[in-house]
């Protein structure tokens, strides 16, 4: 806790300045549920996010109880007053009962529903705590994870709703509350450092120019390009007409914007065009790595592609750093663009409909380049992008991400005829694997299990000759499971019990 950190802050900061606060909270180390890794990892990066977008006094807080949240928000309200933007970011557990939305301490049990009141702090609270602020008053809620409490809280009446995800909501005018999950959806923790939000969120927010509205549109985007769809994050609230940058840009560019929708359209039949030596625009595919956010963090001008191989062929699909109208691509160095076609879904930055961000490749594809390009919400052809596609980094590359998404499943117990230790999954994206290790009532893995090879052709299959389970001692309790990646790098340890 930094609380006198922030106070000292609040009397010295000037007073005719522009001032920005923000009050930062990572909640993982629950007392009665298991704890969330990412939530104090991703306070951190939105603090060093928002301190270099502008924001004088940046405090975190890590594993608050309730009587320290509460403590920390009424500190923070005195900040506020003074302050012509105040934001609360809270990355943890979230709950709503009854229509109210509640963010969890790390000390809350919340054993019955009738706890809530009790052992949460409720949303309207942390409402209150930036109400003073003169121009922007932002929440942003990374707090809508499969939660634990709900499945093990008992019911106290019949008619009190508990809902899965956060409840929806319309604050006050001049106030955003942004989710990074729509109500009633959950959000992913996310197996990598971070959670899918805050990959996007903290990679946003430093780049010059763009109005917050349309941050978090490309947030919306960013996001569910990363999770296939499953998680859409929604902001609720409205501010007046002013435009707000978290970064403005000096330059003297005009600032960054959809413009209005036009009829122009991207022609799938021009002729062929060669991609130019040094495109001004790059995108590429991230290399295969343990961590997802190596490299840098810095804002992203092309399109980012990943590949996904099923036994139909690879699904290749595009992440865009601006809203579009059109998207073509050409497999190699020559021959006509293909459109992706249009889906039935409108657009709201643009009024248009949403282009297919996704395109098939057989089966049988083998290296080389994809070449991309885009018509911008203004009508202009973006591009062409070079995409460099290998099937095999590709596979590799999406076998690891599929097993890091299903990491809760990679050892099954079951009896028939004795302890048998199933791995099945692991068998089944073994191209990604380089060994696995197995321990049997043992925190760390003492043996390695020899997978079948990676069959490139028919990578899912599991050969019929192949037993994918170890036979276990009958009193057995619980195995361990470590996986050495096809790149070398080793995964964390992770424990299942019988």
């Amino acid at each position: 806790m930094h609380l006198a950190f922030l106070a000292a802050t609040i009397a010295a900061m000037p007073a005719a300045a522009e001032t920005r606060v923000a009050l930062v909270i990572g909640n993982g180390r629950y007392a009665a549920v298991a704890p969330l890794p990412n939530p104090p990892r991703d306070a951190t990066r939105v603090a060093e996010a928002l301190r270099g977008s502008g924001f004088q006094a940046v405090t975190v807080v890590s594993d608050a109880s309730r009587s320290e949240l509460i403590a920390a928000l009424n500190t923070f309200s005195e900040a506020a007053e003074r302050a012509d933007w105040a934001l609360v970011y809270f990355a943890g557990h979230g709950i709503e009962i009854d229509g109210t939305n509640y963010v969890v301490p790390v000390d809350a049990r919340l054993k019955s529903d009738r706890s809530i009141a009790d052992e949460a702090v409720p949303l309207d609270r942390v409402l209150q705590a930036i109400e003073a602020a003169r121009k922007l008053r932002l929440v942003i809620l990374d707090a809508c994870r499969d939660n634990p409490f709900v499945a093990s809280m008992r019911r106290t009446s019949a008619t009190r709703s508990i809902g899965r995800g956060l409840a929806r909501m319309e604050p006050e005018g001049g106030t955003l509350v942004a989710f990074a999950a729509k109500h009633g959806q959950t959000a992913l923790d996310g197996e990598g450092e971070h959670s899918p939000f805050v990959q996007a969120l903290s990679r946003r927010l430093p780049t010059p120019g763009l109005e917050i509205n349309k941050l978090f549109r490309l947030v919306r985007d960013d996001v569910m390009a990363a999770t296939g769809k499953k998680q859409e994050p929604f902001v609720y609230g409205s501010l007046p007409g002013e435009d707000f940058f978290f970064v403005r840009d000096d330059s003297g560019r005009p600032p960054v914007q959809a413009a209005p929708a036009l009829t122009a359209k991207l022609p799938s039949t021009a002729p062929p065009e060669a991609p130019p030596a040094k495109p001004a625009q790059v995108a590429a595919l991230p290399p295969i790595q343990s961590n997802p956010t190596a490299g840098g963090n810095a804002p992203v001008n092309g399109p980012l592609v990943s590949f996904s191989r099923s036994n139909s062929g690879w699904q290749a699909t595009i992440s865009l750093p601006e809203p579009a109208i059109g998207l073509s691509w050409r497999l190699g160095e020559s021959g006509a663009y293909a459109d992706t076609d249009l889906l039935d879904v409108i657009d709201q930055r643009t009024g248009r409909r949403m282009p297919n961000p996704s395109f098939h490749l057989d089966v049988g594809t083998a290296a080389a380049t994809i070449y991309l390009r885009y018509v911008d919400a203004a009508g202009v052809t973006v591009g062409p992008f070079p995409i460099a596609f290998d099937p095999r980094v590709a596979l590799v590359r999406d076998q690891r991400r599929i097993i890091e998404m299903v990491g809760g499943s990679w050892l099954e117990f079951r009896n028939f005829n004795g302890v048998l230790l199933y791995y099945t999954s692991l068998v089944s994206y073994r191209c990604a694997i380089k060994e696995l290790r197995i321990g049997l009532d043992r925190p760390e893995p003492d043996r390695v299990v020899v997978l079948p090879p990676c069959d490139e052709a028919n990578p899912f299959a599991i050969p019929s000759s192949f037993v994918p389970y170890l036979k276990a001692p009958p009193g057995t309790r619980s195995a361990s499971a470590q996986i050495v990646y096809a790149d070398g790098s080793v995964s964390a340890v992770k424990q299942f019990r019988r």
